[in-house]
């Protein structure tokens, strides 16, 4: 019950904490131009803990080796889904850019790069800007701007495609 409780009031610390540590202490770079988790971190962060505060919370049903066992499976199912909460986080760097979601993950390096486009474009809930790094292969890594993003961030960009000779547009899409 006290596991349960600690789980239960530990919630939200966990769930704002984790992805921005894990992010800036295992992935730190000082030469990143933005490092951030995704937004998905966050919400895994609170399944896995739902999920750990559940697990306590079954023995106290029951005490036999079926709820013994369940806890035992919540307990895995929570330490995975910490563990997806990692995975998903965007980099851009003087060297390279990476967008990693979950098991998918593109990443270039600013030689293989030849177009950045900065994209406006508007829908019914206001104004939104994305990064469109589109490599010489025809792939390409869509990343939206938010919070994270400063105006020296967005020249720095600019800056780094203009040393790589990278051609950078700004255009309004529909």
């Amino acid at each position: 019950m006290v596991l349960a409780g600690l789980t239960l009031i530990s919630l939200p610390f966990v769930r704002l904490i984790f992805p921005v540590f894990y992010v800036q202490t295992f992935l730190y770079d000082p030469s990143a131009i933005v490092l951030f988790p995704h937004r998905l971190n966050f919400t895994l962060v609170l399944v896995a803990s739902l999920l750990l505060f559940v697990g306590f919370i079954i023995p106290l049903i029951r005490q036999n080796k079926f709820t013994y066992s369940l806890l035992v499976a919540f307990i895995a199912g929570a330490i995975f889904v910490f563990y997806l909460s990692v995975l998903s986080y965007t980099y851009i760097g003087k060297e390279r850019v990476v967008s990693h979601n979950l098991f998918d993950g593109k990443s270039f390096q600013w030689t293989e790069i030849k177009e950045v486009a900065l994209e406006y474009y508007q829908d019914d809930t206001g104004r939104y800007e994305a990064y469109n790094f589109k490599a010489n292969d025809g792939n390409s890594i869509r990343i939206p701007l938010n919070g994270h993003f400063l105006y020296e961030d967005k020249s720095e960009i600019y800056k780094i495609a203009r040393q790589n000779n990278v051609l950078f547009i700004e255009q309004e899409k529909n």
